[in-house]
């Protein structure tokens, strides 16, 4: 069989149930190999090295302020190299007596309380019962450290506080890496710098390493797809050899479970979330507004505050990119943004893009800023939860707008980002956007039917109307001398059949051109 772990006092002191608290800490590395309980005089012959001394005090008695007494029993006990005193309350003191508090002190000899509720016999047995049975301690020592890790995953960090165990534990350094090396969570003095870069430089897969005089034990691991190391250090070798692989284990399976749990929730509130959604959207009795103001509320939502409704697609027509999805939920969990959101595009019957409620606070220019290579409209900001159909329909209204002109931006060879308010889009905006008929389009478009048949007259007019009628700013935009630009203007008077300085041709132009045009206001001039 191999030879057993040792004992430590800080495993007995650890030991749950035990009811021990220290008065004068040891060093928590002392072999602990026996307990018994004495009250006799002159104990200390009796009592063989690395065992601890059990008392109620009796002794003490009637001499509690004798600081010779406990000064005689610390030095004896000292002397037979016993391991530490374990002193009862509740028998005949509530708290150690103070001369034996102060001797221990003097003496630097370990000294702890027993709690009144504990045997004494519990306390031997589990330490002369270790001692005995290899096997048993090694199991028992192994469910403990387990079930003091699993303990910290109902932690609220759960992860800082599972790695800050595990330091404790291993009584030195724990942390968790990223496969870029950036640190998740750490604890200790241990060197987290040369710990990465041993792990980055190894060839292959070692889990144990020295770095000076700590010893090291890694090992990698996969979460939600995204790779990481485990590491622990010690300067304390043996922790390493008895202890590293079982904590390693351990800890590593408990990152999976939160990880697990972790998903579980985002997977929960993200249907509780849409469901919602779905509900303002088909529309609830002005009576109900207060309730789902309160179902609201962890969505980070504050009743009565205004809201915008939010329509997203892009140009592909394909499903937002997940990741997207996964920075829009946590920007807005970070920033406290209010917001209900659900996909749209995963299954046939519904569009790409999403729909959201979002509050209308300072955090939204942030998190709308976040949204790239897809259109974006919002409603008008509004309180009134019963509107959120209207909402959504003017919501929609702005993302057509916002499509509009993205056509037209990459139409025109010009770029952007396409987000659209309701509130600020102006009367003919509002007006084109609602354009119910293909006649509303194909009128609009004969008018302007000899223009787009020449490209370079077409563009010379967009250009005319975008820069407010200034050929100068035209002939830099274009790169041509500004009677090039008269010329070409005088042949598209001809072509619509009046001149570009009457207010109604140019409304109709610009009726006919609208979103080529505001695509053009948006390129910064040369």
């Amino acid at each position: 069989m191999d030879a057993k772990p040792a004992l430590s006092l800080s495993d007995v002191v650890g030991q749950d149930g035990l009811g021990l608290q220290a008065v004068v800490p040891g060093d928590p590395n002392a072999v602990v190999i026996g307990a018994h309980t004495s009250e006799i005089h002159d104990p200390a012959k009796w009592f063989e090295p690395e065992s601890v001394m059990l008392t109620t005090g009796l002794r003490f008695v009637g001499a509690e302020s004798d600081s010779a007494l406990a000064d005689r029993l610390v030095a004896e006990l000292k002397s037979a190299k016993v391991a530490a005193l374990f002193f009862g309350v509740g028998v005949y003191f509530q708290e150690v007596p103070r001369t034996l508090t102060a001797a221990c002190k003097r003496a630097n000899f370990p000294l702890y309380t027993v709690a009144a509720e504990v045997p004494f016999h519990h306390i031997e047995n589990f330490i002369n019962q270790s001692k005995l049975s290899p096997d048993s301690y090694v199991l028992k020592r192994a469910m403990r450290l387990t079930n003091d890790l699993l303990q910290r995953v109902s932690a609220e960090n759960p992860v800082q506080s599972l790695i800050a165990r595990l330091g404790s534990v291993c009584r030195g350094t724990a942390v968790l890496y990223e496969d870029s090396g950036r640190i998740v969570e750490s604890t200790g003095e241990g060197p987290t710098h040369l710990i990465w870069n041993e792990l980055r430089d190894q060839k292959q897969v070692s889990d144990r390493i020295s770095i000076g005089r700590w010893e090291v034990m890694a090992r990698p691991l996969v979460l939600r797809g995204n790779g990481y190391w485990l590491a622990i250090a010690s300067r304390n070798t043996g922790v390493i050899d008895e202890l590293g692989e079982m904590l390693l284990e351990t800890t590593q399976r408990l990152l999976g479970a939160i990880n697990g749990i972790s998903q579980f929730s985002v997977s929960k509130e993200r249907h509780e979330n849409a469901q919602l959604l779905s509900m303002l959207q088909d529309g609830i009795p002005v009576a109900r507004e207060y309730r789902h103001w309160e179902r609201m509320r962890p969505f980070r939502f504050v009743p009565y505050e205004r809201v915008r409704a939010v329509v997203a697609a892009n140009l592909e027509q394909e499903p937002i990119p997940a990741p997207l999805v996964e920075r829009l939920l946590q920007r807005a969990s970070v920033s406290g943004l209010g917001l209900l959101l659900a996909e749209n595009g995963r299954t046939p019957e519904s569009p790409p893009g999403f729909h959201a409620l979002v509050s209308d606070t300072a955090a939204l220019e942030a998190w709308l800023g976040l949204a790239e290579d897809v259109f974006i409209g919002l409603s008008e900001p509004y309180s009134d939860l019963a509107t959120t159909p209207d909402a959504f329909r003017e919501a929609d209204t702005a993302a057509g707008i916002a499509r509009r002109r993205a056509r037209a931006a990459g139409a025109n060879g010009s770029g952007g980002r396409w987000i659209v308010r309701l509130d600020e889009v102006d009367p003919v905006t509002w007006l084109l956007a609602r354009r119910q008929s293909p006649q509303d389009s194909d009128k609009l478009g004969k008018f302007v039917q000899g223009l787009d048949r020449d490209t370079e007259l077409r563009q010379t007019v967009l250009w005319y109307l975008a820069r407010n009628l200034d050929i100068a700013q035209v002939a830099k935009m274009l790169f041509v001398h500004p009677n090039t630009v008269r010329y070409r203007l005088k042949k598209a008077e001809d072509l619509i059949g009046g001149p570009l300085s009457s207010s109604r041709i140019i409304a109709n132009l610009y009726l006919a051109y609208h979103e080529d045009i505001l695509a053009l206001e948006e390129t910064d001039p040369v």
